[in-house]
């Protein structure tokens, strides 16, 4: 991530040749070139006579998908959360509001829901959403035949181990009328409207997914502040204004366009020249860019609830021995690995991130030492270490720090090849589960809850669907699954941190750090936040010469 050299005095400044000088004996083509160049050097201050009335993104991930049912990376969710609307939603602080269900009634075992629907929201195409299209989402989710990843969040709905290859009719999601939906679940599940807020429970039309089938994450279709206008694979998306959008005077612009496959150099040097609205910051430029008092108001920080770690493969040797997984914890420097992304981050000493409930910020971890990791794999018979690879996505800061955990790794006789992918086929490639021993990875909170990182990521009933690691250990899943159980907040908090410390004493993970994000927008741009539990919410942003 890097900075940017737009100021917000009317003053233009440019890096582009000056006029009128040449050095002596410079070919023609150079010139011809350098004129060619001049007209697109821009101001980078957001001058609204040079840039474009719609929002630019760019992101080097290219999207997987636009299906809610499928979609579970930060890349499908930045643009699904603004295509299709949740029964319930979080606001920009992170609470639980209503969305397409205005309000819901609790049954007192705490295990039926009535949702009472806004009968104003409308799909893109035109149809007002109905209580049947909220059913249809659910049980599309839990349809085996879609493969969904969020299948799990939904099976403590009554009726849905109902769901097989011959079909899925969920017998505890009851349509009482047009706008009114009843959900029964088989037992308590305390964070079940959390679960609803999440995209794969967006409703979406039946009619638009038997007419596109498998290409509905190509043409989607749903009730959000913006529809899709094109896709080019590889290159960009064009999304605009959805006119039957429920909330008066949203969204506030009437396009963005996302630009893909763009590393943050190139996006860096693109919003220099004001051909970018919203930049990460490149790490060579990131100091300088903290310094300056001129981007200061155009800064915007937030620590979001994430967890970067190395996924060690508990089914594929030598990682089914803890002493090895120990031993790696103890062998990586944390500490260097954060001065390689200029400190934008906090070490990482177990599984939940800061600001997450149970977050225990007196948690010893595993400390740098090397000594100790040598002794550890000495004891588990590999005193002379042994050889593995790296699977990483194809990304300069990714590459870099699987380099400094080489070196480091080196240091007690481990040898690791590592090998880059693009994202999409990385993220297939680490759910296959006998094929990738070793991995980097990041998992950031869907639903401000512990248990979305140790009953999702650690619990064995997960494993072909999040559990990445197929780590499975049966004390762990026990206290797991009476935390699941249990109403009272204290105890299951005190439930989930007892599965927390012994996960760490028997770790899948090297725990890495928690990365701090920073971005920079434009001058001309207003409204925009960053978001502590989803990608950059859209449809307040406004420009200021609009």
């Amino acid at each position: 991530m890097m900075p940017s050299r737009f100021q917000r005095s009317a003053r233009k400044r440019c890096s582009c040749p000056k006029r009128g000088r040449r050095a002596a004996g410079a070919p023609v083509l150079v010139l011809i070139l350098a004129a060619l160049w001049l007209p697109a050097c821009r101001s980078s201050s957001g001058d609204a006579a040079e840039a474009p009335p719609y929002l630019r993104l760019a992101s080097r991930d290219d999207v997987p998908t636009l299906d809610p049912a499928r979609g579970y990376d930060t890349a499908s969710w930045q643009f699904e959360q603004l295509l299709f609307t949740p029964l319930v939603d979080y606001d920009a602080d992170g609470t639980l509001v209503p969305r397409v269900a205005r309000a819901w009634d609790l049954s007192t075992d705490h295990r039926t829901y009535t949702f009472h629907l806004r009968d104003d929201v409308r799909f893109s195409n035109g149809r007002t959403v109905v209580a049947a299209d909220v059913k249809y989402a659910i049980e599309r989710v839990l349809d085996p035949h879609t493969r969904s990843q969020g299948a799990e969040f939904f099976r403590v709905i009554r009726g849905a181990d109902g769901c097989t290859d011959a079909g899925c009719a969920v017998a505890g999601i009851e349509v009482l009328d047009a706008h009114t939906l009843r959900i029964s679940l088989r037992e308590v599940d305390p964070l079940f409207l959390h679960k609803l807020a999440l995209p794969f429970a967006a409703p979406v039309p039946a009619e638009e997914v038997a007419r596109w089938g498998e290409d509905f994450g190509r043409h989607p279709v749903g009730s959000g502040p913006f529809m899709l206008h094109e896709w080019i694979a590889g290159q960009r998306l064009s999304l605009v204004r959805n006119r039957a959008y429920y909330l008066p005077g949203l969204p506030r612009l009437e396009r963005v366009q996302g630009f893909v496959g763009v590393n943050d150099d190139l996006a860096w040097l693109k919003f220099e020249s004001g051909q970018l609205d919203v930049s990460n910051i490149p790490p060579a430029e990131f100091p300088r860019v903290v310094r300056e008092a001129r981007y200061q108001p155009l800064l915007h920080r937030v620590t979001t609830m994430t967890t970067n770690y190395l996924g060690m493969n508990c089914r594929m040797a030598p990682f089914t021995d803890r002493r090895v997984r120990q031993a790696l914890n103890y062998a990586i420097n944390k500490e260097k690995l954060l001065r390689l992304i200029n400190n934008r981050g906090v070490v990482a000493k177990s599984f939940l991130p800061p600001k997450m409930p149970g977050y225990d910020p007196q948690r010893l971890g595993y400390p740098f030492n090397p000594a100790r990791a040598r002794d550890l794999l000495a004891a588990a018979g590999y005193a002379s270490g042994f050889r593995t690879t790296l699977w990483v996505r194809s990304d300069e800061t990714a590459l870099r720090l699987a380099q400094s955990v080489q070196q480091d790794l080196a240091d007690v006789q481990v040898r690791i090849q590592i090998k880059a992918l693009a994202w999409g086929p990385f993220l297939e490639a680490v759910r296959a589960s006998d094929l990738v021993p070793f991995f980097y990875l990041g998992w950031e909170a869907d639903f401000p809850d512990p248990s979305n990182f140790l009953d999702v990521l650690l619990h064995s009933k997960n494993i072909g669907s999040n559990n990445n690691t197929n780590y499975s250990n049966p004390a762990v899943d026990a206290l797991l699954d009476q935390a699941a159980h249990t109403l009272e907040p204290e105890t299951r908090l005190a439930l989930l941190q007892q599965a927390e410390q012994l996960a760490i004493a028997d770790p899948p993970w090297v725990f890495l750090y928690h990365p701090v994000t920073y971005e920079i927008v434009q001058p001309r741009v207003r409204g925009f936040r960053l978001h502590p539990l989803r990608p950059p919410r859209l449809e307040q942003v406004w420009f200021a010469d609009r």
